[in-house]
């Protein structure tokens, strides 16, 4: 595994981007084969281990020691594990189709119920729409409407880990667009997270 020097853990805890990276390269594998163990989904797994990631840049600020960071990642990948398990549980209990939404456009009234400032929301949503199209259409599936991978494959009659790669690769795209301002990246994490389905 990866070592991280005090000057990486310092500068992360400083919401440093580059920080961030190692500490994600440092820990991503052995939190996504942990997940993955716990709810044998692998697509459900990359899910979840993106998003414990998500929730430790968040609290950034928080965290300045290996152990610290390691606990806390831990901690939250077995929790929202067990949150899917359970989900899953009720799902094959109930045998219920998922409820239809009503599609809803997608525009700046979404952005209107945060309280950032009008110029930061613009840029995210400016690079949000230069994504290539079939990454642009899966991501605001994803994380505007709230639609899950199993969803998104049954409305684009695509396969599920087609889904995911195109999520993976779009946000990919997004971050390299946020390196180099570090308070659009953070938001735009923080979009990820607080509109998971």
């Amino acid at each position: 595994m990866t070592q991280l020097s005090s000057e990486q853990l310092i500068e992360f805890s400083q919401g440093n981007p580059k920080a961030f990276e190692a500490v994600f390269n440092c820990f991503r594998m052995r939190i996504f084969y942990f997940v993955k163990k716990l709810i044998d989904d692998k697509e459900e797994a990359e899910e979840i281990t993106s998003e414990t990631f998500v929730k430790l840049y968040r609290i950034h600020d928080k965290f300045n020691t290996f152990n610290n960071i390691q606990a806390f990642l831990f901690i939250t990948a077995r929790n929202a594990s067990l949150n899917f398990l359970r989900y899953r549980k009720r799902q094959q209990e109930n045998k219920e189709e998922f409820i239809n939404h009503e599609e809803q456009e997608i525009d700046a009234a979404w952005f209107a119920e945060t309280d950032i400032k009008v110029e930061i929301l613009k840029r995210i949503y400016e690079e949000v729409e230069e994504l290539p199209d079939k990454c642009k259409e899966i991501f605001k599936l994803a994380y505007l409407k709230g639609y899950s991978i199993t969803q998104i494959a049954e409305k684009l009659n695509i396969s599920r880990q087609t889904v995911s790669n195109q999520k993976t690769t779009a946000i990919k795209k997004l971050q390299m667009k946020f390196l180099d301002r570090p308070d659009l990246f953070l938001w735009m994490l923080y979009f990820l997270s607080e509109t998971r389905h």
